[in-house]
């Protein structure tokens, strides 16, 4: 085995196969380390939004997925409480975009990619072999430590996830907060309620996700308190207890059986933000540059993005030209944030709205499912922010400021949990302190330069 690569990529999963696939030019020796011999024994991510979707096209990989028994996925149905009415939300309506996304069992994804990035010219992945330091010139990052010996290259991309190793080793500092819990479970046989969309049951402590993940069968990721006992038992108690009744019959007969094997997997949920993701002969892509909570299903598509952005910054790149490469690295770590900063405030709002946790988080969460009914224009503008379609500022900040405007007539209205004087004047105060909230994120975003 050769010590010397032109591009080391720490991590061979979603991020690191799509990566290698991107810059596998036929002249690059591109070299993949994996720790895992095997398959992760951890859940993770599945459901991929159309811009991402466009990704896995353009590098071959969404034809042998779906021929691995992927299912497209044509958007949301969101259902604000039990036996309310749903709200459809179809990527289709969104202007030029692709009118699926996909999921696959997140095991069967990164094998299916695995197989072609191995067979890909100038690539070579090796599985269980473990990074356990990077080598640096002064300032300067040249390569990595592995089990297998030293690596040199004048490139080392770090996809190695959201508790990424080699973040820690290029001292970025990140700021992580524990959201909550997943409890997630296959659910074979299960009848969605709208076919071929994922779902959003609210009513629960949090918000429950289902989605299709082949032709039968559906993936649920249950939202759980972060405080609560994460024993087994437990968890499947509290589901049984808390949430099976929020969800309709042909999921909840599903879960049912699920739960009477005792087949869930438990995962955290934290938000992980960085300021920047790059340092001179290195980056971050994916969660290795941070995460938001999973409600959105931002997290593939930003990682899917983010290798994209990285890809075209190194195009044409002479790798031994230190300047080049250099100059390479700022413009990814500019264009990243710019894309990725929308997507976060938008996960923590909506995980918030969704929750449900206060007056003005209510309010918000009617004010949306009425936005989102009242046009197709509405919901396309939407489901643009939502799926990545849409990035810039303005847009969202004219998104945001609609919905609150609904959402204030509705409480005027008297559409509110607490219709009386007081209650109202709880949900406006809510609403105002909300707003300000999150404009004020977006305020300090822009004075960073990560939003335009």
């Amino acid at each position: 085995m050769s010590n010397h690569a032109d591009v080391v990529i720490v991590g061979g999963g979603l991020s690191g196969c799509a990566m290698a696939a991107a810059l596998a030019d036929g002249r690059r020796r591109v070299l993949v380390l994996e720790a895992r011999a095997g398959k992760n024994p951890r859940f993770n991510g599945e459901l991929i939004h159309p811009t991402g979707v466009d990704v896995l096209d353009a590098r071959g990989f969404l034809a042998p997925l779906e021929a691995a028994g992927g299912a497209r996925v044509s958007g949301f149905c969101c259902v604000p409480a039990p036996g309310a009415p749903e709200t459809l939300l179809p990527y289709r309506e969104i202007p030029a975009s692709r009118p699926y996304g996909f999921a696959i069992d997140h095991r069967d994804l990164v094998e299916v990619l695995r197989a072609r990035t191995i067979a890909l010219p100038g690539v070579e992945v090796r599985t269980g072999e473990r990074v356990t330091n990077v080598i640096r010139d002064q300032e300067r990052v040249i390569g990595v430590e592995s089990t297998s010996g030293t690596i040199h290259a004048p490139v080392v991309i770090a996809c190695d996830g959201r508790h990424s190793k080699i973040r820690t080793l290029l001292g970025i500092e990140e700021r992580a907060t524990l959201l909550s819990f997943t409890a997630a479970a296959l659910l074979e046989d299960c009848e969605l309620p709208a076919p071929g969309f994922g779902h959003i049951f609210l009513g629960a402590w949090g918000p429950i996700l289902a989605y299709p993940i082949s032709a039968r069968d559906a993936r649920t990721c249950i939202d759980l308190p972060a405080d609560m006992d994460r024993g087994k038992e437990a968890v499947i108690a509290r589901i049984r207890e808390g949430y099976c009744g929020k969800m309709p019959q042909g999921v909840r007969v599903s879960l049912e059986r699920a739960l009477a094997k005792g087949e869930i997997e438990i995962a955290a949920n934290y938000a992980i933000y960085t300021d920047e993701c790059t340092v001179p002969g290195a980056a971050l892509v994916g969660d290795a540059c941070g995460c938001s909570h999973p409600l959105t299903a931002t997290g593939m598509t930003i990682a899917l993005n983010d290798t994209r952005l990285l890809a075209r910054a190194l195009a044409g790149v002479e790798l031994g030209d230190r300047a080049q490469v250099d100059a390479a690295l700022a413009r990814y770590q500019q264009e990243r944030y710019r894309y990725v900063r929308a997507r976060e405030i938008l996960a923590d709002a909506m995980y918030e709205v969704f929750r449900g946790i206060d007056d003005g988080t209510r309010a918000i969460c009617k004010g949306i499912f009425r936005y989102w009914n009242s046009s197709e224009g509405a919901r396309a503008r939407s489901m643009a922010l939502l799926s990545g379609a849409e990035s810039r500022l303005p847009p969202f900040l004219r998104e945001y400021v609609t919905v609150v405007s609904m959402s204030t007539s509705t409480v005027l209205r008297g559409e509110v949990n607490d219709p009386s004087l007081s209650g109202r004047l709880r949900s406006l105060y809510g609403l105002g302190r909300k707003t300000l909230e999150k404009l004020a994120i977006a305020a300090r975003s822009v004075a960073d330069g990560n939003l335009r």
